[in-house]
C-alpha cells in the first residue's frame, strides 16, 4: 500500500491544479451556467483534499496495525 502513496499525491496535486484553473476561468466567464459549474468546482476543491487526507489516515492506521501484529 505504501507504493501507492506518491503517485496518488501527484494525481491529487494535478487534479487540484486543474480545479483551480477551472475555477478561475469559470469565475471570469460569469454566465449563469458557469456560476453553477463554479459552485461544483469549489465543492470539489474541498472534497478532493479531504478524501486524500482520509486515505492517508487509513494507510497510516493499517501500517500501525501491521506493525503491532508483527511484534
Amino acid at each position: 500500500m505504501e507504493r501507492f502513496r506518491r503517485p496518488l499525491a501527484v494525481i491529487c496535486l494535478v487534479l487540484i491544479g486543474i480545479l483551480i484553473v477551472t475555477a478561475l476561468v469559470l469565475a471570469v466567464i460569469g454566465t449563469e451556467q458557469a456560476l453553477r459549474l463554479l459552485a461544483a468546482d469549489l465543492f470539489c476543491l474541498i472534497v478532493v483534499p479531504v478524501a486524500f487526507y482520509g486515505y492517508q489516515m487509513l494507510l497510516n492506521a493499517k501500517k500501525k496495525d501491521q506493525e503491532d501484529d508483527q511484534e
